[in-house]
């Protein structure tokens, strides 16, 4: 018969796992979502200018806007394209 302290273990090593699980559903989630959003923000410049406010006033870690460089410079294309064809 297992010892509290094993059953402790256990039960534990389960709670890690869903935590991992739960993780896993949540960034799948956002990654699904963020490319959503990426998706109408290229095609729609209203909606590029609206992401590149919010990641404006939002993301301020250098790293983080380092690695979305080549996002930025999409999204301002889009909306540049956009506002010149007067929308």
């Amino acid at each position: 018969m297992p010892t509290i302290e094993q059953k402790i273990a256990r039960k534990q090593d389960e709670l890690n796992r869903l935590k991992t699980k739960q993780r896993k559903l949540e960034t799948g989630q956002k990654v699904i979502i963020g490319g959503m959003m990426l998706s109408l923000a290229k095609d729609d410049p209203q909606i590029a200018e609206q992401l590149l406010n919010l990641i404006g006033k939002h993301i301020t870690r250098k790293t983080d806007l380092d690695r979305l460089e080549d996002v930025i410079t999409e999204l301002r294309s889009s909306f540049e394209k956009g506002f010149n064809h007067g929308l």
